[in-house]
């Protein structure tokens, strides 16, 4: 199936489901599901009101901010200990836990230890994304085929070189994709994290909420969703840039 075979079938599947939105959005009434065509003006009253796009800049700024941590803890750990049986037994049980742990639950007690404000925030974004980080980075440094180490170490290459030339190159489309993975879930903590405490651009979801027509949120929804699929589409352009064999080597594996 040729590119412009998918890009078509893509296109049709949207065009679809606008659609088939558009007749249930009628049928249910504003109150319970607003119509594309009611969501569009709504959108563009809600852009020029300019309070969308501020909260949602500042609550982003935040997010990166424990996505960063995320990955320049997460990153070298995961790289760690996929090179290091020492390191992969005394870490690995907690990176799992924190995976399977909802951050929603741990909200209360980071609301306890950090109050509501940015610390909160930063620290459930940072849990969030940290352990699909870690442990992406950690199956790419397992996986990294031995023999291309011993190849490199016949040439008397140091640790240093062999790092550098060898496991980072190696590593490097396993950094994208867990960095692509803890970003989505990191912008799902962060407006999670702000409907807690009815600040920033989740609180603004969760009051909109209230409201008797659907549009004004749905239109907040469709902001995200355009902010995390965008973010993700850039990460993976940034591996396509920075390695030539990112997309091969993600689809052989």
């Amino acid at each position: 199936m040729t590119k412009s075979h998918i890009l078509f079938l893509n296109v049709t599947g949207i065009v679809m489901f606008l659609l088939l939105w558009e007749v249930g959005g009628r049928i249910a009434g504003e109150n319970l599901l607003a119509a594309p065509s009611i969501v569009v003006f709504e959108y563009i009253r809600l852009l020029f009101a300019g309070d969308m796009l501020r909260e949602l800049v500042g609550s982003l700024r935040q997010m990166f901010v424990g996505f960063g941590l995320a990955c320049a803890i997460g990153m070298p750990m995961g790289a760690l200990m996929g090179r290091i049986r020492l390191v992969d037994a005394l870490v690995h049980p907690w990176v799992s836990m924190v995976v399977v742990t909802s951050a929603a639950a741990l909200a209360p007690i980071f609301i306890l230890m950090f109050g509501t404000g940015f610390e909160f925030r930063v620290a459930i974004v940072f849990v969030s994304s940290f352990g699909y980080v870690t442990l992406t980075a950690y199956h790419g440094a397992r996986g990294i085929d031995p023999k291309i180490i011993d190849v490199a170490r016949s040439y008397s290459t140091g640790p240093v070189e062999t790092y550098r030339k060898v496991i980072l190159p190696a590593l490097f489309p396993y950094l994208i994709t867990g960095a692509r993975l803890g970003l989505v879930h990191a912008i799902r903590a962060m407006v999670m994290a702000e409907m807690f405490v009815l600040v920033g651009y989740g609180g603004l979801i969760f009051q909109t909420g209230q409201d008797l027509s659907t549009a004004p949120l749905i239109s907040y929804l469709v902001t995200l969703m355009f902010v995390s699929v965008g973010a993700n589409m850039g990460l993976g352009w940034i591996g396509r840039q920075l390695a030539p064999w990112y997309d091969s080597k993600m689809s052989a594996g």
